[in-house]
C-alpha cells in the first residue's frame, strides 16, 4: 500500500536467507563511549522512592507543576537564577499549554448536554454529542460520554498510573476533574513522587554559572523513571507514550474502536512526533537550545564519553531533530505493528474478527476514480482487499535506505529490504482471508514491532550532520515526487510532506529560525497542495517554531490563544481536503521545492 510496490515481492523473494537470520537481530552493540558511561554509573548510587512512596504515588496536578512552569520571567526568579534552570528546561512552559495545546481542551471535548460536573459550565461539544445520541441507542438510556472510561482514557488524566489501577478497574471517579484536560503527567508520568525530588537543590562549588545543583539533572533515565518521570527526549518514549492515545494500545486500555468511528470519532491521522509537536505546538527547547546540556555534550567530545546521549538523546555536533525524526518513525512503526498484535489477540479471545479500526480506513473509505492513484501505486499482497494503514513503512523504509549509507550505518544495510519482506508477510496476513488471519496477523505484527525496536536502537552509532540531514531530505523529496512510482494514498502523502518541513526548518540558516520567519518555499508548498493534501492539523494555524517568550515576557508571533478553534470546523476541513486527494499535485509541489542553502 505504500509507494513503489511494483517489483517489492521480487527484491524480496532474494531475502529470505539473508531474513532467515534477522540480519539486524534483537542484539545491539553498546558503542564504547555509551559503555564508559555504563561502567560510571553502576558505580554510583541513587536514592529510590521508598515502598510508602510507591504505594501513595499519583497524579499530582497540574496546578502543582504550575509554581514552576509558568514563569513569563524566569531569570529574575531567585531560585532560578541560583540553579540556572532556565538553562535546563524553559519554565514557561505552562503559559504555552495554556493558549495552545488542545490537550489542555480534551476533556471538555466531551461536554454534552447531559454531562454531570460541569460546574465551569463549558459549552456542549457538537461532536460529543452527535456521538452520545447515536450510541444511546444501543448502550442504554443512561449513556454518558463523559462518563465512558474508553473516552477518558484518552481525554481526561488519571488520578493513578497503570501499575497502581490498572484500565480495567477504571470508573469515572478514576480521572481528574475537567478542568485538569490532558495534564503535563498524562505525557511526563504521574509526578507525586518526583515533584519534590526533581527541583530540590543544594549550594556547590565548581558549578558556574549555577551556584545551586540540582541533583537530578544527573540522574540516569531509568532512576528519573523509578521516580516516575518519563524520558521524553528518547524519541522511542516519546512515541510509545503518545502512540498510545495517537495510535492506540489495548494494554493501556486505549483504543478508539470502529464502533466509535461510526458514531462520529474523528480519524486519527498518522502518528509524526516532529510533526505532532510542531503543531501542539512545542512548548520546551530542544537539547540543543538548553546550554545545561550543550555544555555537556562539549564536555563528552573533549572525555569521549556518551553522558549527554544517554541522558538526554544529543551529541555535539549532530542534528537533535534528525535523530529525532529518523528514530521516532521507527518507533511509530512498531507502535503500530503493536497494536496490530493487541487487536490479533483480542479477535482470537473473541473468536472473532479483527476490529475495522485495525485495517487501512481508506481501503474502503475512498472514491472511485478514473484514473486512479491507488491502481497506478499498486498493492501488497491480493488487490482489493482491505490492509492495514501503510503510512508508516513509507516513511521507515526510507529511514533506513538512507541509514545503511552512512557512516557507521553499515548495520542497516539492507535493512529496507528485510523491511519489505516484512510487510509482504503482513500483508499475506491481513489478506488471506476477506478480514485477515488473526492468527498470522499476530506472529507478524510481533516480528515487526521487534525488528523496529532493534532497527532503532542499530541507529544510535551515526551521526546525522548537516551534510546527512540534506542527503535525508534529498532523499525524501525524490522518492515523494517520482512519477513512475507515485504516491496513491493521503495518508502516506501527509507524512512526506511533514517529514519535508520537519526537515527543511532543521536545515535552514539558524538566523531565520531564531526570528521565527515563516520559509517561503515551505508555504508555497503547501499552498500548492493546500486542496489536495492535508498539510495541518489545525486548519489556518501555522505552527512552525517553538511559541516562546523572550527576556521581558513578551510572547512570539503567534500569541492570540488558538485552543478556542472549534473541533467541528478542524474536523471538516480535515475531511473535506482528506476526501479531495489527488496525487499529481502533491508531486508537482514536492517536484518544485527548493532545498534550503
Amino acid at each position: 500500500m505504500t509507494t513503489g510496490h511494483a517489483g517489492r515481492a521480487a527484491r524480496a523473494a532474494g531475502l529470505a536467507a539473508v531474513f532467515a537470520g534477522l540480519t539486524l537481530g534483537l542484539m545491539t552493540a553498546v558503542s564504547p563511549p555509551r559503555a564508559a558511561v555504563a561502567a560510571q554509573e553502576e558505580k554510583k548510587t541513587y536514592p529510590r522512592p521508598s515502598p510508602d512512596q510507591k504505594k501513595e504515588h499519583g497524579l499530582y496536578g497540574a496546578s502543582g507543576c504550575q509554581t514552576c512552569h509558568n514563569n513569563l520571567q524566569p531569570k529574575n526568579d531567585p531560585e532560578a537564577k541560583q540553579t540556572y534552570g532556565f538553562e535546563f528546561v524553559r519554565l514557561w512552559e505552562n503559559k504555552v499549554w495554556e493558549a495552545h495545546d488542545l490537550h489542555s481542551m480534551a476533556y471538555r471535548n466531551l461536554v454534552t448536554d447531559r454531562t454531570p460536573n460541569n460546574d465551569a459550565k463549558y459549552p456542549t461539544n457538537k461532536t460529543a454529542q452527535r456521538m452520545e445520541d447515536k450510541l444511546r441507542k444501543y448502550k442504554g438510556k443512561d449513556y454518558i460520554v463523559a462518563n465512558d472510561t474508553a473516552c477518558l482514557a484518552c481525554h481526561a488524566s488519571t488520578l493513578k498510573p497503570l501499575d497502581a489501577e490498572p484500565y480495567t478497574a477504571w470508573k469515572a471517579d478514576s480521572f481528574a476533574p475537567i478542568q485538569e484536560g490532558v495534564g503535563c503527567e498524562m505525557c511526563h508520568g504521574h509526578g507525586s513522587m518526583y515533584s519534590e525530588r526533581h527541583k530540590t537543590s543544594r549550594f556547590a562549588k565548581g558549578n558556574a554559572p549555577a551556584t545551586k545543583v540540582v541533583d537530578w539533572r544527573e540522574y540516569p533515565p531509568e532512576v528519573k523513571h523509578e521516580w516516575g518521570m518519563n524520558n521524553l527526549r528518547d524519541p522511542a518514549t516519546a512515541v510509545r507514550t503518545c502512540a498510545s492515545c495517537h495510535v492506540g494500545n489495548k494494554a493501556a486500555g486505549r483504543f478508539v474502536t470502529h464502533e466509535m468511528f461510526a458514531a462520529g470519532h474523528p480519524p486519527l491521522p498518522p502518528l509524526d512526533l516532529l510533526a505532532y509537536t510542531r503543531e501542539q505546538p512545542r512548548h520546551w527547547g530542544l537539547a540543543g537550545d538548553m546550554p545545561y546540556i550543550t555544555r555537556l555534550a562539549e564536555k563528552d567530545e573533549k572525555d569521549k564519553t556518551d553522558k549527554a546521549f544517554v541522558r538526554f538523546h544529543y551529541r555535539q555536533g549532530e542534528s537533535f531533530v534528525a535523530r529525532r525524526f529518523a528514530e521516532s518513525t521507527l518507533a511509530a512503526l512498531g507502535a503500530t505493528a503493536t497494536l496490530g498484535a493487541q487487536l490479533a489477540d483480542d479477535a482470537k479471545a473473541k473468536s472473532d474478527g479483527l476490529d475495522f479500526a485495525a485495517f487501512d480506513c481508506y481501503s474502503c473509505h475512498h472514491n472511485l476514480k478514473y484514473p486512479s492513484e491507488r491502481q497506478d501505486r499498486g498493492y501488497v499482497g491480493r488487490p482489493g482487499r482491505p490492509l492495514y494503514r501503510p503510512a508508516a513503512f513509507a516513511l521507515a523504509r526510507l529511514v533506513l535506505d538512507h541509514a545503511g549509507g552512512m557512516k557507521d550505518g553499515a548495520a542497516l544495510k539492507g535493512a529496507a529490504e528485510e523491511l519489505d519482506r516484512l510487510e509482504l508477510e503482513l500483508a499475506d496476513a491481513f489478506t488471506v482471508k476477506t478480514y485477515g488471519d488473526a492468527d498470522k496477523v499476530k506472529a507478524a505484527t510481533q516480528k515487526i514491532a521487534a525488528w523496529s525496536e532493534a532497527a532503532g536502537k542499530k541507529l544510535e552509532p551515526v551521526r546525522y550532520t548537516p551534510d546527512e540531514v540534506t542527503k535525508l531530505l534529498t532523499k525524501l523529496t525524490a522518492t515523494a515526487s517520482e512519477a513512475k512510482k507515485p504516491v496513491g494514498d493521503p495518508e502516506v502523502a501527509q507524512l512526506y510532506l511533514w517529514a519535508i518541513e520537519t526537515l527543511y526548518l532543521d536545515l535552514q540558516p539558524k538566523e531565520l529560525t531564531e526570528k521565527k520567519v515563516e520559509p517561503v518555499a515551505l508555504k508555497t508548498m503547501r499552498g500548492a497542495t493546500a486542496t489536495s493534501v492535508v498539510t495541518r492539523l489545525r486548519p489556518d494555524t501555522d505552527f512552525y517554531y517553538e511559541q516562546s517568550y523572550d527576556d521581558m515576557g513578551n510572547p512570539s508571533p503567534i500569541n492570540k490563544p488558538t485552543t478556542n478553534d472549534a473541533v467541528e470546523r478542524r474536523l471538516e476541513k480535515r475531511m473535506d481536503i482528506f476526501n479531495s486527494f489527488r496525487g499529481e499535485p502533491f508531486r508537482k509541489a514536492i517536484e518544485g521545492l527548493t532545498l534550503p542553502k
